[in-house]
C-alpha cells in the first residue's frame, strides 16, 4: 500500500465517522418529539390534579369594586406541609402534591380605618392561582368571629381566582387578627406573594430534592434523607408595591413576580441528559476509531473501511438505547445498561476483527472508561466544559506519546 493509498482509506475513514456522527445527531430529533410527548404529559395531569400554586393574598378589599381600596395585612405567617405523591401518565411520571396550608395574621384596624373607613363590611380577599386544588370548604377566623369562603377572590384583580369572604369592620380592635386553613392540591411546587409588612413562611416535606424558587431564597433551611424544611422572613422593603393602594394601581403579576416558594425538584432532566450526552458522540467515535487505527499501524492487522462502519454504527446505536432504556427504568440504570451492551458488542467483534482476544481487551476499558468519565460529565453543570477540556487534553497526549516512534512518511512504503 503507497501513501496516497493510506491517504484514501483515512479520508474514508474520517467520512465512516462523520457518517455516524450524523446517525448520533438524529437521535436529538427523537429525543426532543418525547420530551414534548413528556411535557404533555405533565400538563395533563397538572390540568386534571392541579396547576402550580401562588398564594397572592390575603388582603382586605372595601368600597366601590372598580376604586376599591386594597389593604395588605400587617404581619402575616403561612405553615405549609407538603405532602408529594408521583402520577403516571402512559410511562411519563410528574410529581404532585397536597399541601397542608395554615395561614394567620394580623390587619392593622387603623390603617382600615384610615384608607377604608373602617366601618361596614368589606371583602378578605385570597388570590390563587388555581382553586381546583380545593377539594373542600373552609372557615375563615376574623376577629373572633367566622366566615364562610365563598369562590373568586372577590376582585377583579387581573381576572385571577381564589376566595373571598365578607368580613364586618365593625366593633374592631386595634389589630385586627385572622386564621383559616386550606388543603390545597398541585403539582411542581408553591409559592406565596410577601403581602405582610412582615411575612414569615415555614415550608416542610418529606421530599429530598427541594428547589427554591422566587424572589427571595429562605432564610433557614435544611435538607436531609428524610426531607426539608425551610423558612422564610421577609419585611415589605424587598418587594416593589405598598401596603395599600387604590383600583387596579398594583397588578397579579407584580404580586406574582413577588413570590418565592419551592418546586418538588425531580433531579436532572433525563432528556437534557440525553442531549448533553449527544454532545459527546463525535468524541467517543474520533477516540474509537484512532485506536483500531493504531492497530492497524502498529500490526500487521488490517481492518477494513466497513468495519470502521459496523463499529461507529454500534457507537451511535449507543444513544438510541439510552433514551428508550431511560424511559422505562430511568436513567442511571439505562446509561449502565447501554454502556454494557455497546461494550460487549464492541469488545466481542473486536476479537475478531484484531484477530486476538488479547487486543479487545484495550479496547473494552477504553469504552469502559469513556462511558464511565462522561457519567461523571453530565452529572456536573458548573464545572463540565473544565472536565472535558482536561479529557480531550489527557486523550490528545496519549495519543501522541502512543505515536511518537511512528515514521509517518515511511508508513506507505513499509506497508507497500
Amino acid at each position: 500500500m503507497n501513501q496516497d493509498s493510506a491517504s484514501k482509506r483515512l479520508i474514508a475513514i474520517a467520512l465512516i465517522g462523520g457518517a455516524c456522527f450524523g446517525a448520533s445527531l438524529l437521535v436529538l430529533g427523537i429525543t426532543n418529539e418525547r420530551q414534548g410527548r413528556f411535557s404533555d404529559a405533565q400538563r395533563e395531569i397538572a390540568s386534571k390534579w392541579g396547576e402550580r400554586q401562588v398564594i397572592a393574598g390575603p388582603m382586605i378589599l372595601a368600597g366601590d369594586p372598580s376604586l376599591a381600596i386594597r389593604v395588605l395585612p400587617e404581619a402575616v405567617h403561612f405553615a405549609i406541609i407538603l405532602d408529594p405523591e408521583v402520577r403516571s401518565r402512559g410511562i411519563f411520571k410528574s410529581v404532585v402534591y397536597t399541601s397542608k396550608v395554615t395561614v394567620s395574621g394580623e390587619f392593622s384596624a387603623d390603617e382600615i380605618a384610615r384608607k377604608a373607613g373602617g366601618r361596614g363590611t368589606a371583602v378578605f380577599s385570597l388570590p390563587i392561582t388555581d382553586t381546583r386544588g380545593i377539594e373542600r370548604q373552609f372557615q375563615l377566623s376574623w376577629n373572633s368571629a367566622t366566615y364562610a369562603f365563598e369562590p373568586g377572590p372577590g376582585t377583579s384583580l387581573g381576572g385571577s381566582s381564589g376566595l373571598h369572604a365578607p368580613v364586618s369592620l365593625n366593633a374592631i380592635s386595634e389589630k385586627i387578627p385572622f386564621s383559616f386553613e386550606l388543603q390545597l392540591k398541585g403539582s411542581e411546587g408553591i409559592s406565596f406573594a410577601p403581602v405582610g409588612n412582615e411575612t414569615i413562611v415555614s415550608v416542610s416535606s418529606p421530599w429530598v430534592l427541594p428547589k427554591f424558587v422566587g424572589a427571595f431564597l429562605p432564610s433557614q433551611r435544611e435538607v436531609s434523607a428524610s426531607g426539608f424544611n425551610a423558612e422564610w422572613r421577609i419585611s415589605s422593603f424587598g418587594r416593589s408595591y405598598p401596603q395599600t393602594w387604590t383600583g387596579e394601581t398594583v397588578t397579579l403579576q407584580q404580586l406574582i413576580d413577588s413570590a418565592a416558594g419551592v418546586d418538588l425538584y425531580q433531579g436532572v432532566d433525563m432528556y437534557d441528559m440525553i442531549f448533553r450526552s449527544v454532545k459527546y458522540a463525535i468524541l467517543f467515535i474520533i477516540v474509537t476509531f484512532a485506536v483500531f487505527f493504531l492497530f492497524d499501524v502498529l500490526t500487521k492487522v488490517r481492518v477494513h473501511p466497513i468495519q470502521y462502519f459496523l463499529i461507529g454504527a454500534a457507537l451511535a446505536l449507543f444513544y438510541i438505547l439510552l433514551l428508550s432504556l431511560a424511559e422505562q427504568i430511568g436513567f442511571l440504570i439505562a446509561y449502565a445498561a447501554a454502556t454494557a451492551m455497546i461494550t460487549i458488542l464492541v469488545t466481542l467483534y473486536s476479537a475478531f476483527v484484531l484477530k486476538s482476544k488479547r487486543r479487545a481487551v484495550p479496547i473494552a476499558a477504553m469504552l469502559v472508561a469513556l462511558y464511565g468519565y462522561l457519567y461523571f460529565i453530565l452529572q456536573l453543570e458548573d464545572y463540565a466544559l473544565l472536565f472535558s477540556s482536561l479529557l480531550l487534553f489527557v486523550l490528545l497526549a496519549a495519543i501522541m506519546y502512543l505515536t511518537r516512534n511512528i515514521d509517518w512518511f515511511a508508513l506507505g512504503e513499509k506497508q507497500a
